[in-house]
């Protein structure tokens, strides 16, 4: 019924299609993401992909974690509803092993080292960047399956939304941006579902964002940019309190409170630019078990780094002085500070990246050394690529290879919880070897790429459990490999319809042999983006599928391997003008009522209909 009502609706917007319009002049963006300094998007060497804003309102999601489902190589593991914990995964590799930045700061959580989209949801981006495959050479640790890059939304003027609808959500946007500032506030509740699906409470989530941005022309080619971030979200969730493996309507909640801010300084001295960057991100993580706080832990980062540059003709020539400082502080109140921990980490990266663009040929080569303080063993990374575009084929090849590292977080090093975990202070850090050659082609309106990639990582963290449920963190003793082959293409049919896409197909094995869990043997896209009139009606479908994927049974001794079914989600969006600044929206999501489990035991939400009206 959902279903049938959002589709009649949307047509009923369509109903007064007009003739095309739009300009179909393509402009190829830089990103940002792949170095040290902007680079042409048609001359990297490695494999990129950009969402735009436009790309954004097809989905229109409030979380961009479903926003990632565009872009190949790409896994999203959701336990739950909207809210729960939401992990990102590039080409298969594990979600700790994905570096995030917001504004070009790191916004990973320092306590685990990993990034829960779930705790995302409401933060304003406008426009994400997707590196994937290693990049240790220019970002250090965390950077083995990728990054993502996170920019945030800056309209013009006055703009906003609220919506409402399924499941009790509600959210809004609120934003005020000019040349030299900008103000964002956003907000996200739902009731959500029961996780567990036993029938019990639901586990809804809620999140509030503020977000402030200022730029500085200092004059004399210098200039000066801020951000600062403050969040705070909650989330519900059950858990397997009896260990049969199956989830316990249970009141769980953990909230957090994020607080981030940066500054940027960029100029020129002689023939050397430079860009000074400075940042600290602070994660308050509270936990709840029957409404009475049962543990607290608190992680810092500080980031201080210099990189200078020199360009001569074709070549480019860039450094990296690259401080860190990470600390970690954890609290329990239910075992009266048995578990209690205080650590810190510092490491200091210097790195090098040369980049040649001549005519058709592109070069990278990229180097870096990690001094980790005597807490690990130091650290060097590199990475190599290359490009060459066929001018009479309308195609480009290019390929690169290069090593990445992570080293273990606090919580496997020294998290404890009695009865469940223990932290394992012997870990080595994880190191990865990976290669890729990739083809893009450009036929007319359409743009197409397909990439292979491999990738051996040694030295992986897992999860040990012991026949007492209990649980530690250990290194595997061979190598784990992954591989892939990633199809993408954009299509612009007429002046004001495009079509997009992408397939991913999957193979992951530990050094046993055995598939990797939470890794789906395959991922597919299909988007189509309608302009259906000048004044700014339009129309956007989103089709994405998961394949099937691998996961365990913790229920019975040895824990069993279980498949989870594929599933795919369509989203349908509208955006109709009520007047030349105010439209009214309706948004639907999996509006084919799949049943979506990434994570075995966990309850997904159904089809939902939401309608707001948007400010622009």
């Amino acid at each position: 019924m959902i279903l049938r009502l959002t589709l009649l609706g949307a047509l009923a917007l369509a109903l007064n299609i007009s003739p095309a319009f739009a300009d179909d002049a393509r402009v190829l963006d830089t990103v940002e993401v792949t170095g040290l300094r902007p680079v042409e998007a048609d001359r990297t060497t490695v494999s990129v992909s950009v969402l735009s804003e436009e790309d954004l309102a097809v989905r229109l999601s409030p979380n961009p974690a479903d926003q990632l489902r565009a872009v190949p190589g790409v896994a999203v593991s959701r336990a739950g509803s909207l809210g729960g914990l939401t992990q990102v995964r590039l080409r298969g590799a594990e979600a700790n092993h994905t570096l995030v930045l917001f504004e070009g700061i790191e916004v990973s959580d320092p306590v685990n080292g990993d990034t829960d989209f779930g705790l995302l949801t409401a933060l304003p981006a406008g426009r994400i960047e997707v590196l994937r495959g290693a990049a240790s050479s220019i970002y250090g640790s965390d950077a083995i399956g990728g990054v993502l890059l996170l920019e945030a939304a800056r309209g013009a003027g006055l703009t906003g939304i609220a919506e409402g609808g399924s499941f009790g959500t509600a959210q809004g946007t609120l934003g005020w941006t000019n040349d030299r500032f900008g103000l964002a506030a956003t907000g996200f509740a739902t009731d959500g579902e029961d996780s567990s699906g036993t029938g019990g409470g639901k586990d809804g989530s809620d999140a509030l964002t503020g977000l402030a941005t200022a730029k500085f022309d200092l004059g004399a080619d210098w200039a000066l940019s801020l951000v600062g971030l403050a969040r705070a979200a909650s989330s519900d969730f059950d858990s397997d309190t009896d260990f049969d493996g199956l989830l316990n309507d249970e009141d769980r909640r953990t909230e957090a409170e994020q607080r981030l801010i940066g500054a940027a300084l960029t100029g020129q001295t002689g023939l050397v630019d430079h860009v000074l960057r400075a940042s600290f991100n602070e994660v308050d993580r509270d936990n709840f078990a029957d409404g009475a706080l049962s543990d607290t832990a608190k992680g810092k980062r500080t980031k201080l780094s210099w990189s200078p540059g020199y360009t001569q003709g074709v070549h480019r020539l860039t450094g990296l002085i690259d401080y860190e400082r990470e600390t970690y502080d954890r609290s329990d109140v239910q075992y009266f500070g048995a578990t209690d921990a205080s650590e810190a980490f510092e490491s200091l990266g210097i790195a090098g990246e040369y980049r040649l663009s001549s005519g058709a040929l592109d070069l990278s080569a990229s180097a870096r050394l990690d001094d980790n303080r005597r807490r690990f063993k130091d650290a060097v990374t590199w990475r190599v690529g290359a490009g060459y575009a066929f001018e009479s084929l309308g195609g480009r090849v290019r390929a690169s290879a290069g090593t990445g590292i992570k080293n273990p977080t606090f919580t496997e090093l020294f998290g404890f919880f009695p009865g469940s975990f223990t932290g394992n202070p012997d870990l080595k850090p994880e190191q990865s070897t990976s290669w890729e050659i990739g083809w893009d082609q450009t036929a007319g309106p359409a743009d197409f790429s397909l990439t292979y990639f491999e990738a051996d990582l040694e030295n992986e963290i897992y999860t040990a459990f012991n026949p007492d449920f209990t649980s530690t963190a250990r290194n595997r003793a061979g190598k784990s490999e992954r591989s892939g082959v990633e199809l993408s293409g954009r299509w612009q049919l007429a002046s004001n319809v495009s079509l997009s896409g992408q397939a991913t197909f999957f193979d992951s094995q530990d050094d046993a042999g055995a598939d990797e869990i939470r890794v789906p043997d395959m991922t597919a896209s299909l988007s189509a983006d309608l302009q259906v009139r000048e004044d700014g009606l339009r129309l956007g479908l989103a089709l994405d599928h998961v394949g099937e994927q691998g996961d365990f049974d913790f229920g019975p001794f040895p824990s069993r391997l279980v498949s989870l079914d594929a599933y795919t989600l369509a989203a349908l969006t509208a955006e109709y003008p009520l007047t030349e600044r105010l439209a009214l929206t309706l948004r639907g999501e999996n509006l084919l009522d799949e049943t979506a489990t990434d994570v075995f035991g966990y309850n997904g939400p159904g089809a939902g209909v939401y309608v707001g009206l948007k400010l622009r």
